[in-house]
């Protein structure tokens, strides 16, 4: 194995092993270590001028059309509100929730129903005790903080910080006013904590099922890696939290969680949702117009594939980061209900590659294909509302796809080396 260090990795090619014993030398790299500054500092700079120009219109222009900042973060605050009152349960009825959207906002706002399970309510319950305005940056950039803290965390460097403030990922939660960046961190931690914290890694994912679309995996995994504390840990952390929600908010509020979430379907399959920003196989297959049984059934052979995925990574040995890197990218791959925004989580799967290639070395062509992974957020927005083609969920498919390869790959030279030493 290469003895190079992480910086030489980051700064120089992945030398083909094909070369002659001797005559190996550092080549450069577009993605060299001064570019990775010069590119994320770019993007901060392009964030920095539409930031200028929505104020010049929001103070100067005064122009009436302009949405609100952060407006997903509005249910947030509202649902809170409505649990600081004693009406949970009313949150999840959108004629008293839209009221309320309004005066956090000040103005009219779309449709932003309350979608999520009583234990993210749980976690939210002290927003509303500070106006919107005060209270979605804190909630929003807090989780910014995190997240840099995670991702610094699984793949240390001195740029590791800008391009995850630079992420285009985190500039998209930002703006919409998501979650995103929460629950990336959260698995994140987690996977970072499994082998040496089990049991708070466990709990890290238990709170992960504030989106349950996204953790559906995350039990397969550990019952494939046979890590029963995180396993018993995760399923006991979402058991408490749910019987603490019921306790603080009323049975009420998850008959009526479990009502709303056929609501998130039917916005999907109807096509209310906009679906050049959802990142599935079902809404790229609605966009082209496919019934919504192939559509389903397509998805569903996705999500059987992730978990195949996820179970052939995780029940035999192989190296932890292309293993975590895994479980993320497949998690993307089950529920038909994703937003770009979700696609934070490509943040922590780039972080694992990372960590991975911090001992093997990058594979040819990785670090290019981290870089799409890095911009895919605002596919959405900047290429598939555009173009009509929406090939966004075909970058997680691809993703998969060469992570399982690469354990494959791995797995027979390690085999094939342990053969030659039994010799």
């Amino acid at each position: 194995m290469s003895q190079r260090t992480y910086r030489d990795y980051m700064d120089t090619a992945k030398l083909e092993p094909a070369q002659p014993l001797g005559t190996r030398q550092h080549v450069s790299h577009w993605l060299s270590g001064q570019r990775l500054w010069i590119y994320p500092l770019a993007a901060l700079a392009y964030y920095l001028g539409v930031a200028l120009a929505y104020v010049y219109h929001l103070v100067w222009l005064k122009d009436p059309q302009l949405s609100v900042l952060a407006v997903d973060c509005l249910p947030f605050w509202s649902a809170s509100h409505l649990a600081l009152q004693g009406h949970a349960v009313d949150a999840y009825n959108f004629g008293i929730l839209k009221p309320i959207e309004e005066y956090a906002a000040g103005r009219p706002v779309g449709t932003l129903p309350w979608l999520y399970p009583p234990t993210f309510l749980l976690f939210l319950y002290p927003l509303a005790l500070l106006p919107f305005t005060l209270s979605a940056p804190i909630f929003l950039f807090g989780t910014l903080a995190l997240f840099v803290a995670v991702v610094k965390t699984i793949a240390p460097h001195p740029r590791t910080a800008l391009l995850a403030i630079a992420f285009p990922g985190s500039a998209l939660v930002l703006t919409a006013g998501q979650n995103g960046l929460l629950t990336a961190s959260l698995v994140g931690l987690g996977l970072v904590l499994l082998r040496r914290r089990p049991i708070l890694a466990g709990l890290c994912f238990s709170l992960v099922a504030m989106k349950p679309q996204l953790c559906v995996l995350i039990p397969l995994a550990l019952l494939a890696s046979r890590s029963w504390r995180a396993l018993g840990a995760m399923i006991a952390g979402m058991a408490i939290s749910l019987v603490l929600a019921v306790l603080a908010f009323g049975g009420a509020t998850l008959v009526a969680f479990v009502h709303n979430m056929g609501l998130a379907n039917s916005f999907v399959e109807s096509g209310r949702a906009l679906l050049f920003r959802v990142p599935t196989l079902f809404a790229a297959l609605k966009l082209l117009h496919a019934p919504t049984v192939v559509a389903g059934a397509v998805q569903a052979l996705s999500a059987l594939c992730a978990a195949a995925a996820v179970c052939y990574a995780w029940r035999r040995p192989s190296a932890f980061g292309l293993r975590a890197a895994v479980l993320v990218c497949a998690s993307m791959l089950v529920s038909p209900y994703l937003y770009d925004y979700d696609l934070t989580w490509y943040g922590i799967l780039i972080a694992w590659v990372v960590y991975h290639a911090r001992e093997h070395g990058f594979q040819r062509g990785q670090r290019e294909w981290l870089a799409v992974l890095w911009l895919a957020p605002v596919a959405g927005l900047t290429l598939v509302s555009h173009l009509h083609i929406p090939f966004t969920p075909l970058i997680s498919i691809a993703t998969l796809w060469m992570l399982i390869a690469q354990i494959a790959r791995e797995r027979k030279a390690r085999a094939m080396t342990n053969s030659a030493a039994s010799l």
